[in-house]
């Protein structure tokens, strides 16, 4: 009880006394790690490819499963620590249905910590977490428990090395509830490295034991941006007893005068903007002697905009925090400014600072200076491109101090790794990654032991003031006397300078010794200064025991363990053929920085119980080039009355994985005129539109790109069925294509004409062109999550381009468009000609838009208008899709003589079988789906229409009456008016009910004709008869459905709409419950779409057999709906073939009991399935990736998904990871795996 009424008082922002056991984003496997398990690779035969996996025991497969599958709970670990698994282990595992309502998805130990992820559990406000070592359970505080957007998340630091198990247990109505609980596997748990000279003549460890303990006695104070100036900590300051402090900083001075003999641990947890109160602007440890730890919680502990400085101060650690943003007028990112001994940096990530004035302060200031302190070790930190990392020494100082540098990733930074003045310094271990500038650099007689150091492009590996590589040039060093530099056992390669000693004995770089016990002769002296090496390094009465790894292991170390834990939240791949020599500002990292937003939604209480409320998907900054990227927060708020409330910001175009260009792709900003051969080069659109070949891609920086013509890719400009070509914003950045400089609208004058084949545009804006957004008149095209806005004709058209394009077979065929969005588009002069999306009047066969949302046009939602002059165009095929409020725009046009549908199927009399499913038509001016009078419309497939007609123009929810040859397929249709929710803010009286009018025949399905009537079977119907078929009085309210108002007209729908994978939810609006008495006719459903994605790689004939064909079973009958039959869609060139019949067992209600039918994709040669990381390797690292994509966490590129496809039924699920995990541990012994 004592320990729960602490974790209480701390979340109200009081301090923690004595709390003993206490690390966070989603996120996968860091780079790097899977050099822990093994560098051996098996080429084993898979069919067709060739996979290479890297092995890994089956104990450690079992430990690592929660990380990898979030439909099992795990047994305990004596259960894998016995014996390997074989394949019956194994399948009990996966087949294993766990009673336990915690669902892991993700758990392991790491350095002297443990985490675990899980999934919300129904009715939990609160979740307490034990840590298992032996059989004793202990509870950790509470405030270490946060909730994410996509899971749980508890870290617990302060573990000894060793094993240990983590217990979830949600609580429930106040109480625990045991039976939901869940429990981890075994965790390992591994020890910080202590070494270095931080740990000589006392201890840098903080308020830590040696084995990575708490102390017994230690303050624990949790720290938030929320409380960091009210959190209140118990401290003896004056030495007349213990006294409330309130603030982080004020806590810190309390230990100024070093009356309180209780060692202070300060828990950061989350991105942490400046304090209030902070000397000099930054946080500053001053004279505090008793042991502070400043240590961040997870993965996303920032301090974002300050600095942290330390001065006078003995035994101090810092940890795991993430310094960006830093003020370089207030200091250094970290600074140890004078008389300080035994300081411990290790594991932070050090990112640019705020320009300063200087300069040398373009990314900021320095990341890790030491000055006048001894006794220090910086270890496994992580510097992302910094320009000044380490400076070692003040110019005025002349006693030695003793100093560490070891296993630091110095990843693209520039110099001062470190700049040694005077002091004594050891560096081994170290990464140098592509540094443009220099290394280690000594200078004012100081000693350097540099050892098993990994050298890659670092310019001038090592450097002396005034001698050898640096007498070479102008001077490095302001004239500064030389110092001596002892090397051994260190790796370089790609160096444009580096002179031993041996090469030259008088102007040299370094001395090369034989052996580290070697000493360096005291005749060795520099040029400047005439000092020699001190030898340090072999005086046993000051050197220390440790034990270097070799230099050609040190890249694999490092980038596993370097920076903070999993690698931290925001991660960025550098191309080393620009950033090596470059010492400039990677603006793309820059803007990252500059956006970067926090993903945590609560810290130590106030939870939901669902995960995705509030929903969270990626921003759009400028850039994004992170793994776990930037956030932006969808609150969404369900009121007793079903009402659903969505606030937001952002738009939702980041991808996860990082781009990595290859030779042949472009590079284009918004005023480029370079050669486009790299980032630091761009060209213009226009020549990279030009002169891109086949299989690359046009890589858009951030920024509105202008133009005042238009963009022709005409037809002889295209890509092939294997190598598209593509255009797309660089790592997520933010772009639009303003075409206003078009001006007045014209129609010769698109934004966009596509009229060339294969090509794929992604992620970007099209606005303000003076007539269509884009003409899409090629065939074989992709356009997939573009925003179509504010166009002077329709957002999206597919129409011939080149008039003499006489025949169907000519016009734009087969192509997808996929998860786009086109709103506001409207023609000033008649308001009837701005669709959102078009196919119309020439359009060719095998179109089809999947996930699309049309909202606020002038005109209609979809036109697939045709006239007799041109003929029927091809079937179209629109699933998954939206349309609403057509007819007028947010701006307040419109309301006029425009059509204003919805969807728009048909026209002139002329008619094409276009399908229809899962789409959902609410508050659209007129019709929310009409034929308008195509006689041969095709099928409407779980459908809903909701208060459409708001222009009293006699309209109806569902006109579909017109479509007499032979009649449409209509079924799973809901058509539901509500008057009393209709949208206080669209500028309309009302809602006018009208009757539904249908054609052909309908099933399942609830239409309104006076009064709800609802249709079992399939029937004819011919409204245009006024017949009425099926069951009056149909009882259908809003109680039926999880919500059935919507955010009001201005909201960003194509942020608040959208899953992570780009595809619709609408988060319960208009989806009937699955208590509902009509959940048997669903209507649209968006939150779980099970509709298979389109292929648009064309394939034979024989192929569409074989992936069509269905698996034989007891008793095999046409499936009586699509919403439970599967229908397999080779190519969009056969949208229109045959659904495959639907296998199932015989049941005593077979009418309800369905199987979808085994699908199969051919083997893709070219693919290395399980890659899904697409680092050449298949390993653990590519299971939990592809996990994190299967739950919507990532999203994969179409490379990605390709390789992801382990079980080949085309289409990425649970079933690839399962799979995965198994070739892995060598249960199966090639990749893909067909379905039987």
């Amino acid at each position: 009880m004592e320990k729960l009424a602490a974790m209480r008082k701390a979340a109200a922002g009081q301090a923690f006394p004595e709390s003993k056991i206490g690390k966070c984003s989603c996120k996968p496997v860091r780079k790097g790690m899977e050099k822990q398990f093994d560098q051996s690779k098996i080429m084993l035969n898979g069919g067709n490819c060739m996979s290479r996996r890297k092995p890994f025991c089956r104990c450690l497969a079992a430990v690592v499963l929660a990380a990898v599958t979030a439909t099992s709970a795990l047994p305990v670990a004596a259960d894998y620590d016995a014996a390997p698994l074989d394949a019956t282990s194994w399948d009990g595992i996966m087949t294993t249905a766990s009673t336990a309502s915690v669902t892991f998805t993700a758990a392991q130990g790491t350095l002297e910590s443990a985490y675990a992820e899980w999934n919300a559990v129904s009715g939990a406000t609160d979740y307490h977490v034990y840590v298992k070592s032996g059989s004793s359970y202990t509870l950790v505080d509470n405030m270490l428990v946060r909730q994410y957007p996509t899971c749980f998340r508890v870290d617990v630091p302060g573990l000894a090395a060793g094993s240990y198990q983590l217990k979830v247990v949600p609580v429930i109505g106040g109480k625990e509830d045991e039976s939901k609980a869940g429990e981890t596997a075994a965790l390992n748990v591994e020890a910080h490295d202590r070494s270095g000279f931080g740990f000589v003549e006392g201890t840098s460890s903080g308020a830590y034991n040696e084995d990575g303990t708490l102390k017994e006695n230690a303050i624990v104070v949790y720290v938030t941006d929320a409380n960091k100036d009210t959190v209140t900590a118990s401290i003896d300051s004056t030495g007349k007893g213990a006294a409330d402090v309130t603030g982080v900083q004020n806590i810190i001075t309390a230990y100024k005068k070093n009356k309180e003999p209780r060692p202070l641990c300060l828990r950061f947890l989350g991105n942490i903007t400046d304090p209030a109160d902070m000397p000099k602007g930054d946080l500053m440890i001053d004279t505090a002697k008793a042991g502070i730890t400043v240590e961040g919680i997870g993965t996303d502990t920032v301090f974002n905009g300050f600095g942290l400085v330390m001065k006078n101060c003995s035994n101090v650690e810092v940890r795991n925090i993430g310094f960006m943003n830093c003020n370089s007028s207030e200091g250094d990112d970290c600074g140890l400014q004078q008389g300080n001994d035994h300081i411990w940096v290790h594991n932070c990530d050090f990112f640019y600072g705020d320009a300063g004035s200087d300069a040398d302060q373009v990314k900021g200031d320095g990341a890790l200076d030491t000055k006048t302190s001894t006794y220090v070790t910086h270890s496994y930190n992580h510097f992302w491109d910094n320009g000044k990392c380490n400076l070692q020494g003040m110019k005025s100082e002349s006693e030695t101090n003793y100093i560490t540098y070891h296993h630091n990733w110095y990843d693209h930074s520039d110099s001062r790794h470190p700049r040694i003045r005077t002091c004594s310094v050891h560096c081994y271990n170290n990464y140098y990654d592509g540094n443009a500038k220099y290394g280690i650099g000594v200078t004012k007689g100081a000693s350097a032991f540099a050892e098993n150091n990994y050298f890659r492009n670092c310019k001038n590996p090592m450097m002396s003031s005034g001698q050898g590589t640096d007498a070479l040039g102008e001077g490095t060093f302001s004239g500064e006397p030389g110092g001596i530099i002892k090397a051994y056992g260190n790796y370089i390669e790609g160096a444009q300078s580096y002179i031993p000693y041996s090469e030259n004995s008088t102007s040299f770089d370094a001395y090369e010794v034989s052996d580290p016990s070697e000493k360096v002769p005291g005749d060795v002296k520099t040029v400047s200064g005439g000092t020699g090496y001190n030898n340090f390094d072999t005086d046993s009465s000051i050197m220390y025991s440790y034990k270097a790894d070799a230099a050609a292991d040190v890249p694999a170390i490092v980038t596993a363990k370097a920076g903070r834990v999993q690698g931290g939240d925001l991660q960025w791949k550098f191309d080393n053929s620009v950033d090596d020599a470059s010492y400039a500002v990677n603006q793309a990292l820059k803007d990252a920085l500059v956006n970067y937003k926090p993903t945590v939604i609560a810290i130590g209480g106030g939870f939901t119980d669902n995960t995705s409320d509030p929903i969270v998907t990626t921003a759009t900054t400028a850039v994004s080039n992170t793994t776990t990227t930037t956030k932006t927060t969808v609150s969404v708020t369900a009121s007793s009355t079903g009402a659903t409330t969505v606030s937001t910001t952002g738009r939702v175009t980041v991808p996860t994985t990082p781009d990595v260009p290859a030779a042949g792709d472009i590079f284009c900003s918004p005023n480029g005129t370079g050669s486009g051969d790299s980032e630091k080069d761009p060209t213009s659109v226009t020549n990279a539109i030009s002169k891109l070949t086949a299989g690359h891609t046009i890589y858009l920086l951030g920024g509105t790109y202008k133009f005042s013509e238009m963009i022709l890719i005409d037809s002889s400009n295209s890509g092939t069925a294997n190598a598209m070509k593509t255009i797309k914003p660089y790592n997520g950045a933010d772009v639009v294509f303003d075409f206003s400089g078009q001006g007045e609208a014209n129609a010769s004058k698109r934004g966009i004409v596509l009229d060339g084949d294969y090509w794929h545009f992604y992620g970007f804006e099209i606005t303000k062109a003076a007539d269509n957004g884009m003409l899409l008149s090629g065939s074989n095209n992709t356009i997939e999550r573009m925003v179509f806005n504010d166009n002077q004709d329709t957002g999206l058209q597919l129409s011939r381009y080149n008039t003499s394009a006489a025949a169907i077979a000519d016009w734009p065929s087969n192509n997808l468009i996929l998860n786009c969005t086109s709103k506001n588009n409207c023609d000033d002069k008649t308001m009837e000609n701005a669709d959102g999306f078009a196919a119309k009047l020439t359009c060719g066969e095998g179109n089809v838009f999947d996930g699309c949302m049309s909202y606020n046009n002038s005109d209609d939602g979809w036109d697939l208008y045709a006239k007799t002059e041109t003929g029927p165009i091809g079937v179209v095929t629109i699933q998954n899709c939206a349309a609403f409020r057509n007819g007028y725009t947010e701006f307040g046009e419109g309301y006029g003589n425009c059509d204003g549908n919805g969807f728009k199927l048909g026209g002139g009399g002329v008619g094409t079988a276009h399908v229809v499913k899962n789409c959902l038509a609410f508050e659209n001016l007129n019709c929310g789906f009409t034929d308008n009078n195509n006689p041969k419309l095709g099928s409407l497939t779980n459908c809903t229409a909701y208060n459409n007609n708001l222009g009293g123009n006699k309209k109806y929810n569902i006109a579909c009456y017109r479509c007499d040859d032979p009649g449409a397929d209509f079924s799973n249709v809901i058509s539901y008016f509500s008057k009393g929710n209709l949208t206080s803010n669209l500028g309309v009286s009302g809602v006018a009910v009208a009757n539904d009018k249908f054609w052909g025949t309908i099933q399942n399905s609830i239409y309104y004709n006076g009064a709800y009537y609802q249709v079992g079977e399939k029937t004819a119907i011919d409204n245009e008869k006024n017949t009425k078929v099926g069951t009056k009085g149909a009882a259908i309210s809003d109680d039926d459905f999880e919500a059935v108002t919507v955010p009001q007209m201005g909201t960003d729908f194509d942020t608040a709409w959208r899953n992570s994978d780009g595809s619709i939810s609408t988060h319960g609006f208009m989806q009937v419950k699955e208590s509902s008495a009509l959940y048997s006719i669903l209507g649209a459903k968006f939150q779980q779409i099970d509709t298979p994605p389109v292929v648009t790689t064309a394939t034979t004939k024989a192929t569409e057999e074989t992936t069509t064909a269905a698996v034989t079973s007891e008793t095999t009958k046409e499936s009586a709906s699509e919403t439970t039959a599967s229908e397999t869609t080779a190519s969009a060139a056969t949208s229109d073939s045959t659904a495959s019949k639907t296998t199932e067992k015989t049941t005593a209600a077979p009418e309800e009991t369905t199987t979808a039918p085994v699908t199969t994709v051919s083997v893709d040669p070219s693919a290395l399935y399980g890659d899904v990381n697409l680092d050449g390797d298949v390993d653990l690292a590519d299971a939990v990736l592809l996990n994190k994509a299967i739950s919507g966490a990532v999203e994969l590129g179409a490379k990605q998904r390709i390789n992801a496809e382990c079980y080949a039924d085309g289409v990425v699920t649970v079933d690839d990871s399962m799979t995965l995990l198994q070739f892995l541990v060598h249960l199966r012994n090639s990749l893909p795996v067909q379905p039987s």
